[in-house]
């Protein structure tokens, strides 16, 4: 795992799927944040902290999503590092049961098979209206980001590099994926579009890029969800259940697996899309028995 330099203290790992930033408290204490993959970046991740001779102090969590808090027990109990979370990710964070929170279409069982190793205990809980926070003798600025997931936070290290997670993804990412992963479209927009008022000299896109401007991508990426809002919506025949919408837009965008937990996302993700295009007024749901037809407005 490659380590590269951003800014003063701050430094960013290449993760197998995502940059996971270090700040440097001195030439051997460091805060982690965001630790990645239980199973793809582990090893890689021990092996720069032991090689190098780091003393993991602490970790930051962004969210509370397999792929950015895969190894935070792992970490806690290899080196006794502190680990803070804001409040609603902390909770998610607790068991399985509660981790299912964030990925509601799998069943009670096989969230319990997937998500044990990405389960912890917080540390030290970060208030959902946090600006700053002074962890491990560093002062942090805090980023209330929610949308992507419901607690979503930005860190700023102490150089004034801000750490964005997912609330950004690069280009490229947004040229491969399917559908975005949000959790509350209305509010990840919101979250987005504060992103203007920044002013750092730095920033880091989890998925996966530095930057030091960041105005055209919140543009890509906004309009990214509105371009798949209105992709979904030409798949929307009017009396559509949601599985005869989802097939459509599935098959249109050559969705197939029979991998059990990203079909879980997938379905998640255009739920999450449908609630927000019923909040806005683009689609009306009647139930038939309880089952929800669609109907364009």
């Amino acid at each position: 795992m490659e380590l590269r330099p951003v800014l003063g203290s701050t430094y960013v790992a290449d993760g197998a799927t995502a940059l996971l930033p270090i700040y440097k408290l001195n030439s051997t204490d460091i805060i982690l944040l965001d630790t990645g993959y239980a199973k793809l970046d582990r090893s890689a991740l021990t092996h720069l902290l032991d090689d190098n001779g780091f003393h993991l102090k602490g970790i930051l969590c962004s969210h509370a999503h397999f792929d950015h808090t895969g190894n935070v027990r792992y970490l806690q109990q290899r080196y006794g590092a502190l680990a803070a979370a804001q409040l609603i990710e902390a909770g998610i964070s607790v068991n399985p049961d509660a981790y299912r929170a964030n990925y509601v279409a799998l069943t009670y069982g096989r969230s319990r098979a997937y998500f044990l190793e990405e389960c912890f205990t917080a540390d030290v809980i970060i208030p959902a209206d946090a600006t700053e926070l002074t962890f491990c003798g560093a002062r942090f600025g805090i980023l209330q980001l929610p949308g992507h997931s419901a607690g979503h936070i930005g860190i700023v290290t102490p150089d004034g590099v801000a750490y964005l997670g997912d609330c950004l993804i690069s280009r490229s990412e947004i040229e491969g994926a399917k559908l975005p992963t949000s959790m509350f479209i209305a509010r990840d927009l919101e979250s987005k579009q504060s992103l203007y008022s920044l002013r750092y000299p730095a920033y880091i896109v989890a998925h996966k890029e530095v930057l030091t401007d960041i105005t055209e991508l919140i543009g890509e990426n906004i309009r990214f969800i509105r371009d798949k809002a209105r992709e979904m919506l030409s798949c929307l025949q009017d009396g559509m259940t949601f599985d005869q919408w989802i097939y459509e837009f599935c098959k249109k965008e050559n969705v197939r697996t029979h991998n059990q937990l990203k079909f879980s996302i997938v379905e998640r993700n255009f739920s999450n899309f449908t609630a927000w295009m019923e909040d806005e007024g683009l689609v009306e749901i009647r139930r038939e028995f309880c089952a929800r037809k669609y109907y364009r407005t």
